[in-house]
């Protein structure tokens, strides 16, 4: 075996050992929806992004959205963008509200 093939298969041991960067549990599905139910729009994310991560996502696919002023809640409570989805305690399946403001 020539050096190629040592460092090849030393990189093949290296990823086979490398540990997860998150935990699949972590994972969720939080649901946009606006006030007027214009659309309902999933979004997975963990539960470890803040809000305004998962917020620009549904910004990429709405882009429209950025030219006005947003407020959202999730159960009837405010949600802070720069706190984690875990700490606004949104749950997987959990329909967030979307309020334009005017």
């Amino acid at each position: 075996m020539g050096i190629k093939d040592n460092e090849i298969n030393e990189l093949k041991r290296k990823i086979k050992n490398e540990e997860p960067k998150f935990n699949f549990d972590d994972v969720i599905w939080i649901y946009f929806q606006p006030i007027d139910n214009s659309f309902k729009e999933g979004i997975k994310c963990l539960k470890t992004n803040t809000f305004a991560e998962v917020e620009e996502k549904l910004y990429k696919k709405y882009n429209t959205l950025r030219n006005t002023n947003n407020n959202f809640t999730a159960n009837a409570t405010p949600i802070l963008r720069f706190k984690t989805i875990e700490e606004n305690k949104i749950k997987d399946q959990d329909i967030i509200i979307l309020y334009k403001i005017e």
